[in-house]
């Protein structure tokens, strides 16, 4: 199965769906694909005509921040 993602306009970058998104991050589908877990983890995102689509640069940052917290909570 081939997959053609494309730039986001004016940005450059481009968009992933959930299924992609999981597997970049090694994290489970349901927390990018369901909206109460998006919500609830403050995960960012972008609704395109009934489409979540996300921004690899801004998981990657939102990921980096939520493991500092889940770290320093672990140590306290």
């Amino acid at each position: 199965m081939t997959v053609t993602v494309e730039p986001t306009p004016g940005t450059g970058e481009s968009m992933i769906d959930a299924r992609h998104a999981s597997y970049a991050l090694h994290l489970p589908y349901y927390w990018f694909s369901d909206p109460k877990t998006r919500a609830k983890k403050r995960i960012p995102h972008y609704l395109l005509g009934g489409l979540v689509r996300f921004r690899i640069s801004e998981l990657e940052a939102w990921w980096r921040k939520h493991q500092v917290v889940t770290r320093e909570t672990v140590a306290n």
